[in-house]
């Protein structure tokens, strides 16, 4: 059964949470974050920079003026600076996961103390090839449902009815709000039973996450309003504000400092919004009810290492042990215990 959420009461919470360690969360938290951003910048950067050569150069080469080689080498410096900044963009993420658990720790934990230490333990004991699977999955299945609008709409017929295109993008919006609500609790629920994921598939997380948020989606989307969206809405007008009115003005320095605001501003609420995904996982999240969610879900060790199935193949069929076939049978240890409380 769903727990309803009383906004009144998170928000309480939630205020409470951030007066006893937001200060000590924001700069480990927004420091690293705005480090790997930073080299996230210089690496896009670059790839333009790249690029541009690129086309310069094989315009050159129509006038002899260039080689085919030097083209090629800088087109492969180009694609590995992409993958560069695809792995920063992971690790941007994984920052992320582990800043929520960290949070999620200290709200069952109140005497956890939540600093630059604390989140490198989590970010460096974080199992980052599930969390990649568990992200890729996610993608591919919202892309999945998205997949049929994106074919009507390539349809010539469709194409040409230019209302029924917009429809069709506000259909597309909803299935993407919907199902990244559905899977919202994914990292959370996986993180609550990882030890039972070795071997098995992160499909399950999401299978949990979509399970446990049945009755939770309106309340985890106000929330998200409210606690995430609005803040995030509001310093983007203020600072963004500046920025565009320095523009207009053409007064560059204040535009210059109205973005510098707007990006520290942004990074400084980061913490808090991943606190707002950890609290609300907190309080709908109650131990029978993440058990639940896991129903049917995890295969059988013989399954995953395909011994059921060879044994199946030859026509055997599992064997009892001596006390499973008779309860009265005890083993050594029981014994020794029993011995010992006779003493």
């Amino acid at each position: 059964m769903a727990k309803q959420v009383s906004i009144k009461q998170f928000w309480a919470d939630l205020r409470t949470a951030l007066k006893e360690r937001y200060w000590s969360a924001v700069w480990p938290i927004a420091g690293g974050m705005l480090l790997l951003l930073a080299i996230s910048v210089l690496i896009s950067l670059g790839i333009a920079r790249a690029f541009m050569t690129f086309m310069m150069m094989f315009q050159m080469m129509m006038y002899g003026m260039s080689s085919l080689s030097m083209a090629l080498m800088v087109m492969v410096g180009m694609w590995i600076l992409i993958a560069a900044l695809v792995v920063v963009e992971f690790f941007l993420q994984f920052l992320g996961v582990s800043s929520a658990y960290a949070w999620l720790d200290c709200l069952r934990h109140p005497e956890m103390k939540l600093n630059a230490s604390a989140v490198w333990t989590y970010f460096k004991h974080l199992k980052k090839n599930q969390i990649l699977r568990l992200t890729l999955y996610m993608s591919f299945f919202v892309f999945l449902w998205q997949l049929p609008l994106m074919i009507i709409g390539t349809l010539p017929v469709i194409a040409k009815i230019s209302w029924l295109g917009i429809v069709l993008n506000i259909i597309n919006d909803i299935i993407v709000v919907w199902k990244g609500l559905e899977y919202s609790q994914a990292i959370f629920v996986y993180r609550d039973r990882q030890e039972d994921f070795l071997g098995q598939s992160m499909r399950h997380a999401i299978t949990a996450s979509r399970r446990l948020m049945g009755g939770n989606k309106a309340s985890y989307l106000i929330v998200s309003i409210l606690f995430i969206a609005l803040p995030m809405l509001v310093l983007g007008a203020i600072f963004g504000g500046i920025a565009f009115y320095g523009d207009y003005t053409g007064t560059y320095p204040l535009m210059w400092a109205g973005v510098i605001l707007l990006v520290i501003a942004e990074l400084m609420f980061i913490p808090a919004a991943l606190l707002v995904a950890a609290q609300f996982y907190q309080w709908i999240a109650k131990p029978e009810l993440v058990t639940d969610s896991f129903t049917d879900t995890f295969k059988p060790v013989t399954e995953l290492t395909g011994a059921k199935y060879a044994d199946d193949w030859r026509g055997i069929k599992p064997q009892t042990t001596k006390q499973q076939a008779d309860p009265q049978v005890k083993t050594s240890s029981e014994k020794k215990t029993e011995a010992k409380k006779d003493e």
